[in-house]
């Protein structure tokens, strides 16, 4: 990959990383709620599934949504399903403090990831647009990956600070409440937008 194509990537993946979407709105609810050491397990998860999906892409999986697109339609609604739960999850988050009642762990940081069509498709667009023919195939995959992880990381970790200082701000726990209903809401409007758009 030349210098000018990697810019290009690094720019590209830092603004899918840093921008509003199912995953950050997700995590600014759980670290509002849990604080940010309690995140880091989503975070990992986000970045495992981060892997599985750019490397299902590179061996192909995406051709499967276009071969038989009533897959692509079952991982839109299981994705969906999946994403309306945490933005439930989220709005009615118990104020009181529950070490037991932990639901950033790194199972959901996957699953948000993988269960994203529109990352699959997102990955596709990455294949295609920084993948050169004329160098090796598999070093450019982990280039890819690496710099997907690379930027999304650090911009998780902004997330996630952002909410523990939103729960800092936050004085009292009807406070606390309201910005988890927001937050629940502006996820489920993620959503609602997702489902909106075509395949």
């Amino acid at each position: 990959m030349s210098s000018q194509l990697m810019l290009a990537f690094l720019l590209f993946s830092t603004s899918i990383a840093i921008t509003p979407g199912a995953g950050n709105i997700a995590l600014l609810g759980l670290s509002s709620r849990y604080g940010f050491t309690a995140t880091l397990p989503f975070i990992s998860g986000n970045a495992f599934g981060i892997i599985i999906v750019l490397g299902g892409s590179s061996v192909g999986l995406v051709g499967l949504f276009t071969l038989y697109p009533e897959l692509y339609t079952i991982l839109k609604y299981a994705g969906a399903a999946y994403l309306l739960f945490m933005a439930w999850s989220i709005a009615n988050m118990q104020i009181e403090e529950s070490s037991t009642d932990n639901r950033s762990g790194f199972l959901s940081g996957v699953l948000v990831q993988v269960l994203n069509p529109k990352g699959w498709i997102a990955s596709l667009t990455v294949f295609s647009q920084f993948i050169t023919p004329n160098a090796d195939y598999m070093i450019q995959v982990v280039t890819i990956i690496a710099g997907m992880l690379i930027t999304g990381i650090p911009c998780m970790l902004v997330w996630a600070y952002c909410g523990t200082m939103l729960k800092k701000l936050l004085q009292s726990p009807k406070q606390m409440m309201v910005v988890n209903r927001c937050l629940g809401g502006s996820l489920a409007l993620v959503v609602a937008f997702m489902l909106y758009q075509p395949a």
